[in-house]
């Protein structure tokens, strides 16, 4: 497991960084960074002056996208644990990993982010280990069709109960497209085999799709 080094400042996310020969002052980084933070910051937690660090472990695929991320010990704060993860997936950047033979490979990255207000006094770090009931549900990151494109793909981050909940309404919408076009098209029920049905179709664990399989 790689171990990774401090990548943003006011909220310390602990990230490889990546080099560049056109890169930002270390101002304007954290100009960038800074908009970034207050923009993600929880505004309950903002308005209450919540702080802390929060850990965690990301894992990444062989271009250093993020695979899924799990928090490991919380700050105190729900709301600053639940966020930091859609943080990390949407906003890190991370360094590819190889092998022995020089082969990209899929690794996993531990880091923290410790959420701080500017101008406030930082909280000592005290990390609270977390249990599968009291940590944040894992953010899990998929391939999904682009909206409105055939062949375009971009990656879609959510917890397990929203990718169950987008399925069921991914059903819903063909369980009533199917109704209607039933009901109108005059058509002859289907005899099985009959080539692939819809119900195979959204079984499919690799079908994530925004738009109707082809």
């Amino acid at each position: 497991m790689n171990r990774l080094l401090p990548c943003f400042a006011a909220v310390a996310i602990i990230a490889d960084p990546v080099a560049a020969a056109n890169a930002p002052s270390k101002a304007e980084r954290d100009r960038q960074i800074s908009e970034i933070v207050f923009k993600n910051y929880p505004p309950r937690a903002l308005a209450a002056g919540e702080q802390g660090a929060v850990f965690f472990v990301v894992e990444l695929d062989r271009d250093a996208h993020p695979i899924s991320c799990q928090v490991t010990h919380g700050s105190g704060h729900p709301l600053l644990d639940a966020e930091t993860c859609e943080l990390i997936v949407q906003h890190a950047v991370f360094k590819s990993a190889r092998d022995a033979h020089g082969r990209l490979t899929k690794t996993k990255a531990e880091g923290v982010v410790n959420w701080a207000i500017l101008g406030r006094a930082q909280e000592p770090i005290n990390p609270i280990p977390l249990t599968d009931n009291t940590a944040p549900e894992k953010q899990i990151c998929k391939k999904t069709v682009r909206a409105g494109t055939l062949a375009g793909v971009e990656r879609t981050c959510m917890t397990a109960t929203e990718w169950a909940r987008r399925t069921d309404q991914m059903k819903q919408s063909w369980d009533d497209l199917q109704g209607r076009k039933g009901s109108t098209s005059g058509l002859p029920p289907c005899v099985e085999p009959c080539g692939t049905t819809l119900s195979n179709i959204l079984s499919d664990p690799d079908f994530t799709g925004n738009s109707p399989p082809r």
